[in-house]
Formats: structure tokens, C-alpha cells, sequence
């Protein structure tokens, strides 16, 4: 960046000073800003906070396996506990209109 800054104003020419004045301007008035919210407007707190949720996120993510055998084996306890019948809506979902497993794959190659 400051290398490209430096050959506008190595050119000799008006445009290019300008130009190169103007995007020195620009840098300069954006580092400012950035100090403005890092120190003013609590930016460390929002950086740590945004790395925070981040570092949660990749944790969960981790042990989203294991969560959900867990939550597998406690919903087959509780459908077991309560006497509901296992696979109650895959066995719905695949009885056709008269109720053959036929219907329903020729149903699906028509969709297809």
C-alpha cells in the first residue's frame, strides 16, 4: 500500500499527486476512524466478544455428535416410557394411497 502510495508521487505529474495526496487523505482518516472505535466506541469488547462467540460456536460443532446420540437414546426412552409406537411417521411416509411401498416408489419416479 505505502508502496504504491510513493509511486504516485514519484510520477512528476499533477494527476498522480493529486490522486496519491487524496488516497493519503483517505488512509489516514480511516486509521483514525479505527482508532475512534477501538478506544471510544468499547472495539476491543466487541472484537473479544465476536472471538468469544466464534470459540463457542466451533465447540458446539465439535460435539455435535455426541449431543445427538445423547438426545437419540433419551427420545427412545421417553417414546418408550410413554408406549409410543418407533417409527410412527416413517411408516406413514411409506404406505402409499392403498397402502403397498410399490404406490409410493412409482409416485416418486413420477415427481422425478
Amino acid at each position: 500500500l505505502l508502496l504504491g502510495l510513493s509511486s504516485l508521487f514519484m510520477q512528476k505529474t499533477v494527476g498522480f499527486t493529486v490522486l496519491g495526496s487524496f488516497l493519503v487523505i483517505g488512509v489516514v482518516l480511516g486509521i483514525a476512524r479505527f482508532i475512534w472505535w477501538w478506544k471510544k466506541q468499547e472495539g476491543l469488547q466487541k472484537c473479544l466478544a465476536c472471538l468469544d462467540r466464534r470459540t463457542d460456536m466451533n465447540n458446539t460443532m465439535k460435539t455435535l455428535p455426541e449431543d445427538m446420540q445423547f438426545l437419540k437414546s433419551k427420545v427412545s426412552l421417553l417414546a418408550e416410557h410413554t408406549g409410543l409406537p418407533e417409527d410412527e411417521e416413517a411408516g406413514d411416509a411409506q404406505k402409499g394411497s392403498d397402502g403397498t411401498a410399490d404406490d409410493v416408489a412409482a409416485e416418486n419416479e413420477e415427481v422425478a
